[in-house]
């Protein structure tokens, strides 16, 4: 009996010293992994945002289009409209300045046009139309250079012993730039360059 109690006596509980120590460090992984799943899935939902909004720029683009079709043979593009800048070619971001910074700034005087909200996403489009030209007017024309595809002509010019056809533009390049504005402070642009 007296060997037992002894044994007893020696006995400090670093047993559960150590379980408790053991006890609050898988307390704290738990958490740790419980923090790193919630960021993941705030992560993943952020990004399928992000995409939902670039998705929908082709709206923008679609309407800008449109637009531009019903339009083209009208004196309207030759001047700035509502959504439409006519000489927009060195109208773009400056080296230290992002396209959303650009964006606010550009549109206090050049106003954009904006679609209704898609109420399935709850994203809201604005495009602008920048025609690619230096100046407003009838494109190349006097003082109004323009960006487009050269086009072969059906005239043609004399040099030396032969004739040599000409290439001229007669269409003009368009810049169309989509803003998205979603839920979680999504903003996406896209931007495309069309030809009409």
């Amino acid at each position: 009996m007296l060997k037992n109690a002894s044994f007893r006596h020696g006995q400090q509980g670093v047993v559960l010293f150590l379980a408790l120590v053991v006890l609050v460090a898988m307390l704290l992984s738990g958490l740790a992994l419980f923090r790193s799943v919630d960021s993941g899935v705030l992560v993943a939902g952020n990004i399928a945002m992000q995409k939902s909004a670039t998705r929908q720029g082709d709206q923008g683009t679609e309407a800008a289009v449109t637009w531009l079709a019903a339009n083209v043979a009208g004196a309207v593009i030759f001047d700035n409209a509502s959504g439409y800048v006519a000489n927009g070619l060195n109208d773009v971001p400056g080296s230290t300045q992002t396209w959303a910074t650009w964006w606010d700034g550009y549109v206090v005087t050049h106003p954009p046009t904006t679609l209704a909200a898609d109420s399935a996403t709850g994203n809201t489009v604005s495009y602008l139309i920048q025609r690619l030209c230096r100046a407003a007017g009838a494109p190349y024309t006097s003082g109004v250079e323009c960006l487009g595809p050269p086009e072969a002509s059906g005239t043609g010019s004399s040099k030396g012993g032969g004739v040599v056809a000409l290439n001229r533009a007669s269409s003009v390049y368009y810049r169309i730039t989509s803003r998205i504005v979603g839920p979680r402070n999504t903003v996406s642009f896209v931007q495309t360059i069309v030809s009409i």
